[in-house]
Formats: structure tokens, sequence, C-alpha cells
């Protein structure tokens, strides 16, 4: 077997899975544009991030926090390339919690990731209250409700508990 097949066989299906979230994340900006649905205030780019953590490994969730923010950017030029970074730390924040709530002190996965978007979310909003009073960005602090942020988050993290669940059950059965 060649490095290149053996390489291809080692990480396949963390390619796949990439391949596609970028793809979704791609076309959704045509979607919306052509729905005219604000599909962006669902959260496309964290339930990319979430699926990556829960499909493949830490590594891989980390390189989705920092490229899809960053591809959009160039893509669309939406969102503005200072909040873009935000977003990054804001999602690579995420992961770092939930990796250390849920894999180290062992708390359940949807308590993990509530707790995980909430570090994620405070962080974001502390360094985007800075850039506004320093007037790097121009708006408001909060663009998408917080009532639907809430309903996300926790929408969100029900369902990848319920799957982490699932998969350890299935796991410790013989």
């Amino acid at each position: 077997m060649t490095a290149a097949a053996a390489t291809w066989n080692k990480h396949r299906n963390v390619l796949l899975i990439d391949a596609v979230l970028l793809a979704a994340l791609y076309l959704l900006p045509s979607l919306s544009h052509a729905t005219a649905l604000p599909v962006y205030m669902l959260e496309p780019m964290r339930i990319a991030l979430i699926v990556a953590l829960l499909f493949t490994n830490r590594a891989n969730a980390y390189f989705i926090a920092v490229t899809v923010p960053l591809a959009s950017v160039l893509l669309t030029g939406h969102p503005e390339p200072l909040k873009a970074v935000l977003m990054c730390i804001e999602f690579s924040v995420l992961i770092a919690a939930y990796g250390l709530l849920a894999q180290r002190l062992r708390i359940p996965a949807f308590a993990s990731l509530v707790a995980a978007i909430l570090a994620g979310k405070v962080v974001y909003y502390a360094m985007k209250s800075v850039a506004l009073g320093a007037g790097w960005l121009g708006g408001s602090l909060v663009s998408t409700p917080v009532q639907t942020q809430v309903v996300l988050a926790l929408g969100t993290a029900a369902i990848f508990g319920l799957i982490e669940y699932l998969r350890v059950k299935n796991q410790s059965v013989p």
C-alpha cells in the first residue's frame, strides 16, 4: 500500500466529514440569499464545529474552529475580519472547555456542552464589547436575539448529549 493510500485510509472519515461540513457551509450563503431566510441565526458554524467535535477529533475541531470563520470572510465578506477572529477564539474556547469538562472532569456531555457554549459566548461578547468600545467594530453588541441563542445552545447540547449517551451506551453493550 502506498503512503498516500495509507494516509487516506487513516483519515478518510475525518476528511469526508470535513468535506461535507465545508461544502454545506460554503453553500449556506447562497441558500440564505435564494430563500431570503436568515439562516445565519441558526449558528451553522457552531453546529458544524460541534459535528466535527462529535464525529472527528479535537485537532480537527480546532481546524474547523479557525478555518470556517476565516474562509467565510474570504468567500462571502461576512462577518467582518475582526469579528471572524473573535469567532475563531470563541470556538476554540468552546472546544477547550468541552474537553476539560467532558473528558477530564467527566461531566455529562449535555452539561459540558452547555457550559462550553456559554464560556465561548462570554469570551466572545467580552472581546466584542472591547472592540466596539475601541471603535474597531461597528454595530451592536448582540445581533442574534439572546432567546434564539439560548434555544439553539440548549437544543444543540441536547442533541449532542443524546448522541454521546447512545454512543457510550452502545460501546458498553457486549
